[in-house]
Formats: C-alpha cells, sequence, structure tokens
C-alpha cells in the first residue's frame, strides 16, 4: 500500500507517460502493432501495460467484446453495437447463455454471454447510441 495516497496518482501519471512515448515511437515507426492497452493494476501498486492483438485478432469475424456484470439482485449484459436498430437486433436464451444477434446490412453481430441463474422472464432490453443493455433479476436464492 501507499504511505501517501499521492504517490498513486504519481505512479498512475508515470505509467501513462510511458504508454503515450510508447504509442508515439510506435506510430512514428510507422504503426504500432498494438491497437490498445489492457492495464494490470496489482496488489502493492506495481502496474504493467498489456499490448492487446490486432483488432481483427482480437475480435475474429463480427463478436462485440460482452461484459456481464452482478449487482445487488440484478444481471447486466452490456455490448457495443454501432449501426444497430432495435428491428434488427435477436435476443436468444439458451440455457445459461444469452445468444446476441443484428443484422443491419452490411453490420453483422453474433455474440454469448453466460449468465448466472437468472429470470428470463424479467428481461428489459435498452439500445441507445449503438449500446445493448440487457437487464435479468437474478433467480431468488442463486446469488
Amino acid at each position: 500500500m501507499y504511505e501517501d495516497p499521492q504517490d498513486m496518482f504519481r505512479d498512475i501519471d508515470e505509467l501513462f507517460a510511458h504508454l503515450y512515448a510508447r504509442m508515439t515511437r510506435d506510430l512514428a515507426a510507422g504503426g504500432s502493432q498494438a491497437f490498445g492497452y489492457h492495464m494490470v493494476i496489482q496488489l502493492g501498486g506495481e502496474s504493467s501495460p498489456i499490448p492487446y492483438s490486432q483488432p481483427d485478432q482480437l475480435r475474429a469475424g463480427s463478436e462485440p467484446g460482452v461484459e456481464v456484470h452482478q449487482i445487488d439482485d440484478e444481471v447486466k449484459v452490456i455490448t457495443e453495437l454501432p449501426g444497430i436498430t432495435p428491428d434488427s437486433l435477436h435476443l436468444t436464451i439458451d440455457g445459461n447463455e444469452l445468444l446476441i444477434d443484428a443484422d443491419a446490412g452490411t453490420r453483422q453481430y453474433h455474440t454469448t454471454a453466460t449468465l448466472p441463474p437468472v429470470d428470463p422472464d424479467s428481461m428489459q432490453v435498452s439500445l441507445k447510441n449503438g449500446v445493448l443493455e440487457v437487464t435479468f433479476k437474478i433467480l431468488p436464492g442463486k446469488s
């Protein structure tokens, strides 16, 4: 742990300076081998940037990344589906999987999210600005 809380912010500033310098160097050399960084901050304040793969390697086909969050008695599934309208969105529950399919002409997406035990009848869907949020109630006694 940090004795002075400001030390943590100094470390973060140092890390961002390192990432910016690396990004600038990679771009000047004719392009980056990564399009982003995944930050891992471990107990004790040590952190290390890990380059992501190229976008076509990370998301083969059209499978957007999905986040699943459990908050109190609800589960929220969040994913980005740019260019998709509610009419072109198809959601299916298959066991403990939420299947997300969307087809709007040239934009096609297919992905899945693993769910804890939820009430499928409690599903609420929101699609705003290309961000899909699907909320479920957790089955009583299963949280």
